[in-house]
């Protein structure tokens, strides 16, 4: 059985409602999810982290003030033998606006502060708590798009699976910045790679190879192919997202690889749908499916570590819905079921 952490907005901003009270966990086997229990108190936890090794989970506080400050925070939370019975266990503030992404490195949490426009490093101790800020780097930018990319908006910091680096999307800048990330230090390593105007870099994954990066344009709903080698990366391809003849909005959002490396995965949140690409032995991708979320503003979404269902989070009709994978093709079938949860942001599953 699998245990599905959901984070949520609580409180109403431009883009969401926050219908939402906190933290969600879920009880997941065969396709079917049970509510667990509901986990209030901390302001929009829209985005989780989660270290099953050491039983802790990470949420950000999507706010822009925290304990006196314009800045967003961390929460850390712990399980003992049943991971959906969470407790508190502190809290930090992030220097930055509207955390939207926390992800862990080693004995770091790394954060990006979308409203802020920086990234943060904040030191673990041994048992997982949140000690202190370890380095603190303000991005600086613009984009050709006005309305979202007057000022620099990093979206996400990922670390590459060496550990020795993280990339961070910057949707205001249309550029991805790669990191040192020896012990917390965010060392910023070379220039950053320049996407194409206008594209709103927003969330990226590595293939299971190590050596490919996919990276989802929010603004204009295309997927850039990268090259990743020794810290180093180039624009292989760029393909879009979108059937040929939508004419809607263009609004990525989430972005995952099939277990297997075979697949990609993309929810979009204009036609409300997750696209499947097939992945070819370069990385390349092909054969484009699409696949109706039953709800509305699909953003985050996750693949169970069997990669044998994923479950979406449709933000606006307050759903989270569960899929079943065909293992051959990729495609999604179902949903195998659909319950209800306010203003959800952030889906993950651990085994």
């Amino acid at each position: 059985m699998a245990t599905v952490f959901v984070g949520t907005y609580t409180q109403r901003l431009d883009h969401v409602n926050g219908r939402g009270t906190g933290i969600y966990t879920y009880s997941f086997r065969e396709g079917g999810l049970r509510p667990e229990n509901a986990f209030r108190g901390l302001p929009s936890p829209s985005y989780l982290a989660v270290d099953a090794a050491r039983q802790r989970l990470y949420a950000t506080s999507e706010t822009l003030e925290f304990d006196g400050s314009t800045q967003g925070a961390l929460q850390a939370w712990g399980w003992d033998a049943n991971p959906a019975i969470i407790e508190p266990l502190g809290h930090i503030g992030t220097q930055g606006g509207a955390p939207c992404y926390v992800s862990i490195n080693e004995n770091h949490l790394l954060a990006a502060n979308y409203v802020g426009g920086s990234v943060t490093a904040v030191k673990l101790s041994d048992h997982g708590g949140l000690e202190q800020i370890a380095r603190h780097v303000q991005h600086t930018g613009s984009g050709p798009n006005q309305a979202r990319q007057e000022a620099p908006h990093p979206h996400a910091i990922v670390p590459d699976p060496t550990g020795k680096y993280c990339l961070v999307p910057d949707l205001g800048t249309d550029q991805v910045c790669v990191y040192h990330t020896d012990n917390g230090s965010l060392r910023v390593s070379g220039d950053p790679l320049t996407i194409h105007p206008g594209a709103g870099p927003r969330h990226l994954v590595f293939h299971p190879s190590g050596t490919t990066v996919y990276l989802l344009n929010e603004l204009d709903s295309s997927i850039s192919i990268l090259s990743w080698k020794d810290g180093h990366l180039d624009v292989l391809n760029t393909v879009d997202a979108l059937p040929r003849e939508y004419t809607g909005e263009r609004s990525g959002a989430d972005i995952h690889v099939h277990p297997t490396g075979r697949f990609l995965y993309a929810s979009l949140r204009g036609p409300s749908s997750i696209v499947c690409f097939q992945i070819s032995g370069d990385g390349g991708l092909s054969s484009p499916a699409w696949f109706s979320t039953h709800g509305t503003t699909p953003r985050n979404f996750a693949l169970d570590p069997s990669g044998e269902h994923l479950i979406a989070a449709n933000q606006d009709s307050d759903t989270l819905v569960a899929f079943r994978i065909d293992q051959e093709t990729g495609h999604l079938a179902g949903p195998s079921q659909i319950v209800h949860v306010p203003s959800p942001a952030c889906v993950k599953i651990i085994q």
